[in-house]
């Protein structure tokens, strides 16, 4: 198999041997895939300062099985997003999400698009809550797990704003009382599932329930993995969590 100039994101990458390394690459045409890229690690390799995670990049690759080799990389036609701070952390996780949620070798254009536009989005420092929440939610759609957030899973009836539903993991919202506690539902607002359907947040309310949903929904998908991203989040300020623990 070989491979010519795709568009391609590094989203991770770790040593192997002494000079080389793997990559873990998200292609708009392949999906995920590993390359190794021999001698990459050596100072005076060509190919060194190439290797960015967060750069658009244009990679070759060829080989046998489910480990190929990185034949050619150069930078893309593109100004790369330049993340950095809170910016960077949230990128860090949204690259980890996207590890444990995609399948190596399944073809995701539309992800890649959503993840190309993510990127560029985090870099207004004001609007980093609301690109995240909105790239979970495109992401399951994608995914073929999209969220009911309209719908009383129980009843069919539409949900209503002032109104207040706990949300069951692939089920939906199903109306309850507004001082429910649970350890295990998160309890919101039909104003914020409103808010969440259509794009558009309207307070810092409607974001802390997305928040604790989107929490609560993901880690029903992640199961026993556990995002090393979220602990860059506890460990600085808080200013900014995009899935809290």
């Amino acid at each position: 198999m070989r491979v010519e100039t795709q568009v391609a994101y590094i989203l991770h990458k770790r040593p192997y041997r002494d000079t080389s390394q793997i990559l873990d690459v998200f292609t708009r045409d392949y999906g995920r895939v590993s390359l190794m890229s021999r001698g990459s690690r050596n100072p005076k390799a060509k190919v060194a300062g190439l290797l960015q995670i967060l750069s658009p990049l244009l990679v070759s690759w060829g080989g046998r099985g489910d480990l190929f080799f990185l034949n050619s990389v150069e930078l893309a036609d593109l100004k790369p997003p330049g993340l950095k701070g809170k910016s960077l952390k949230s990128a860090m996780y949204v690259n980890e999400l996207l590890i444990y949620m995609l399948h190596k070798n399944d073809v995701h254009t539309d992800v890649f698009d959503l993840y190309h536009e993510c990127l560029y989005d985090l870099r207004e420092i004001l609007n980093i809550e609301k690109t995240l929440r909105l790239f979970e939610k495109k992401l399951l759609q994608s995914l073929g797990f999209g969220l009911n957030l309209v719908t009383d899973a129980d009843t069919g009836k539409p949900v209503e704003k002032h109104c207040h539903y706990a949300y069951h993991f692939e089920h939906g919202p199903v109306l309850c009382q507004e001082n429910r506690q649970s350890k295990h539902n998160p309890v919101l607002s039909g104003g914020s599932l409103i808010a969440y359907e259509n794009n558009q947040f309207e307070s810092e309310h409607h974001f802390s329930e997305i928040k604790s949903l989107m929490r609560y929904v993901l880690n029903g998908h992640l199961g026993h993995q556990k995002l090393r991203s979220r602990e860059l989040f506890r460990k600085s300020t808080r200013l900014i969590d995009p899935v809290s623990a």
